[in-house]
């Protein structure tokens, strides 16, 4: 979303992150050496790790953890050893492993989202590539500037202007998922996706606020659906991926973007709990040519069979876009369903009597 000293922000982090194998029946856990939960830093047994716990919640985690279910999501309160209020939260990865953060529970009430001063959310469409009917939108953040011109973050710095950016995530995120509730009412059962850097989604008190947003929202699960970059993820892997996991358990969906980009590996598609996953657009751009769609379909292939959906960003064509359909391409974003625009816009469009909304006329919007 924007560039700031993403390790400082990660290093204050204050959640362990948590991975579980069956196949080992250990557990381990990963605290920052200035965190209240540095002590529990290290491998455990199944029941050494319980031992640290007191009250009812052992046998409820030990009957999920070593369970048959193979798609699990763990969201428990726990009193720690030391008597700390704390929180289990994570899902499964497969059927062997699962995933999640640990921390210290906040005495804090109601988690308040500060809204910050000229920020404007707009909305990009995605479209479904079979029908080319609508099927979610994507937040990008911008900032109307004292002249009135909405601006990316990238912007900021030439205004003058200074972002608090501990709260851009839930901001974001807020604002996003009100307008998706409103969103719905017209279009139906859309979805919403808004990117957040690794800086942002390190934070443990993020999970406890998406938590609240959906909830406040009424929100089906999935349907908010947070965005990381691989390159983003990979600066800290351990504590990204524990984050995804308390995300899914919380009623989050997880998008995997720009894949194609830079490091990809599917190493990474192994260990992250994604529900779907974005071609870069300059993957997407080479779908003219005979090995660029070879790779894009194997790709496609690859990530049905791993029960994710794929987004292809940068569609900037109906030819391009109907390529994409062809090699089974699930949804499709880009400028040729017209720019990013305020909720107004949406709103506006979605009420009219043009039938129907599908991507041929955006547009002409």
């Amino acid at each position: 979303m924007a560039s700031l000293d993403e390790s400082t922000a990660i290093s204050a982090a204050r959640a362990a992150v948590w991975h579980w194998s069956k196949l080992d029946a250990r557990f381990t856990i990963e605290a920052d050496p200035s965190s209240p939960l540095e002590y529990m830093s290290g491998e455990w047994t199944l029941n050494e790790f319980l031992a640290q716990l007191d009250g009812l919640a052992r046998s409820g985690i030990e009957k999920i953890l070593v369970g048959n279910t193979p798609d699990f999501a763990i969201d428990q309160k726990v009193i720690l050893r030391n008597g700390d209020s704390a929180r289990i939260i994570g899902s499964a990865i497969d059927d062997g492993t699962a995933r999640g953060l640990l921390y210290v529970r906040s005495s804090a009430g109601k988690v308040t989202v500060t809204n910050l001063d000229g920020l404007e959310p707009v909305y990009q469409p995605i479209w479904d590539a079979k029908t080319r009917e609508l099927a979610g939108f994507e937040a990008l953040a911008r900032w109307r500037t004292p002249l009135g011109e909405l601006i990316g973050p990238e912007g900021l710095y030439e205004y003058g202007l200074v972002a608090d950016w501990t709260h851009v995530a839930p901001t974001m995120l807020d604002k996003a998922a009100k307008a998706l509730a409103r969103f719905r009412r017209s279009a139906g059962d859309v979805f919403m996706q808004v990117n957040l850097s690794a800086a942002e989604i390190a934070r443990a008190t993020l999970v406890q606020e998406v938590e609240s947003i959906i909830r406040a929202c009424d929100l089906p699960r999935d349907v908010l659906r947070i965005e990381l970059t691989e390159q983003a993820a990979l600066r800290d892997v351990n504590r990204a991926l524990g984050a995804f996991a308390a995300f899914r358990a919380a009623g989050a969906g997880i998008v995997l973007d720009d894949f194609g980009a830079g490091h990809s590996s599917l190493a990474w598609l192994a260990d992250i709990p994604a529900d779907g996953l974005k071609l870069d657009q300059r993957l997407t751009s080479m779908m003219s040519r005979p090995r660029g769609r070879v790779i894009i379909k194997a790709i496609i292939d690859l990530a049905h069979d791993l029960d994710m959906s794929v987004t292809a960003e940068g569609v900037e064509t109906h030819a391009l876009a109907d390529h994409m359909r062809d090699v089974g391409c699930d949804f499709l974003q880009g400028y040729v369903s017209g720019e990013p625009v305020c909720e107004d816009a949406i709103l506006e469009f979605l009420r009219s009597k043009i039938a129907p909304f599908s991507m041929q006329h955006v547009g002409e919007y």
